[in-house]
């Protein structure tokens, strides 16, 4: 009888741990995001002196699919409406969501910059809130709101 408790208890341990060790599987798929926040942009005025100022950036909208890679490595990509796609990986532990950088083309004021993104994101049942951040020589913004619904 012991030994019969003893392997249905490894039984359920076992399905137990490879339920919690695909992290990945469990949030995997397509999800609709938009992107919203503030950017500081850094430029010259006309007499050569450095100015900064804060820009409301345009939302954007858009379809996100993440896909496994392995148990906590996902493909995540990024796919704007009327815009191009972008495509990094992402290290996913418990609820959390770390983006590897990548690069991506924004337009501000109707100026072309290229820059650097990453940042980190909490599941929550069928919602991701990311924390996303934007830098490079003339564009920093931090904390732009990513929110995304699981479809």
């Amino acid at each position: 009888m012991k030994k019969h408790i003893l392997i249905g208890l490894l039984a359920l341990a076992g399905v137990v741990m490879t339920a919690c060790q695909d992290q990945v599987k469990q949030v995997a798929g397509t999800y609709s995001y938009k992107i919203s926040g503030s950017a500081i942009v850094t430029g010259t005025n006309l007499l050569g002196e450095e100015e900064k100022d804060t820009v409301t950036l345009s939302d954007e909208m858009g379809a996100m699919e993440l896909i496994r890679l392995d148990s906590t490595t996902a493909m995540v990509t990024f796919n704007a409406m009327n815009g191009p796609a972008y495509t990094t990986q992402a290290e996913i532990h418990g609820q959390s969501l770390t983006l590897a950088e990548y690069e991506r083309d924004i337009t501000i004021r109707t100026q072309d910059h290229h820059i650097s993104a990453s940042g980190e994101g909490t599941f929550y049942e069928n919602t991701l809130i990311i924390s996303l951040n934007y830098y490079s020589d003339e564009v920093k913004a931090e904390n732009l709101t990513v929110l995304c619904k699981k479809n």
